[in-house]
C-alpha cells in the first residue's frame, strides 16, 4: 500500500464494516478516508497505538480519536511495576531510547515494553537527560 487512499482497492460494493489495523503508521489521508466511509454508512473501526515510544501523540490517532463517535483505549500490564500500562518503551541496548531517535524503525531489532507512566523513560538528545 502506497498510502491510505489505497484501502479503497480492497472494498467490495457489499461492504458494511472496514477495520484499520496499526493505523498510527498511516499518513494524515486516513483521517479523510475514514470520515468518507463512515459518511457512506459503513462501520469504520480502527486499531493503533495513541501515543509513539517517546509518550507523544501518533500520527492521525489524535484526529481520528476525536472524529470517532466511540473511543475504546486498551491498557498492557507494566513488565516493571504491573500496574496499568498506558506506554510503550522503546530500549537500546536495554536503555530508554533518545527523544530524538527516529519514531518509526521499520525493521529495526529494538525491544518493546509495556510500561506505566511511572516506569516509562525517554532520554533527551542522546545527553542522558531524560523525559521521565
Amino acid at each position: 500500500m502506497n498510502g491510505a487512499r489505497d484501502i479503497l482497492n480492497y472494498l467490495q460494493p457489499e461492504t458494511t464494516v472496514v477495520a484499520i489495523d496499526e493505523v498510527q503508521f498511516f499518513d494524515q489521508a486516513v483521517i479523510g478516508l475514514c470520515e468518507e466511509l463512515a459518511d457512506d454508512g459503513k462501520r469504520v473501526i480502527c486499531a493503533g497505538l495513541d501515543m509513539d515510544f517517546r509518550g507523544v501523540p501518533f500520527g492521525p490517532m489524535p484526529a481520528l480519536m476525536a472524529r470517532a463517535e466511540e473511543v475504546h483505549k486498551l491498557h498492557a500490564i507494566c513488565v516493571i511495576c504491573a500496574d496499568e500500562a498506558s506506554r510503550t518503551q522503546r530500549l537500546i541496548n536495554g536503555q530508554p531510547a533518545a527523544f530524538d531517535d527516529p519514531v518509526v524503525l521499520v525493521g529495526a531489532a529494538e525491544v518493546y515494553e509495556a510500561r506505566c507512566r511511572e516506569c516509562h523513560a525517554v532520554f533527551a538528545a542522546r545527553n542522558g537527560v531524560s523525559h521521565e
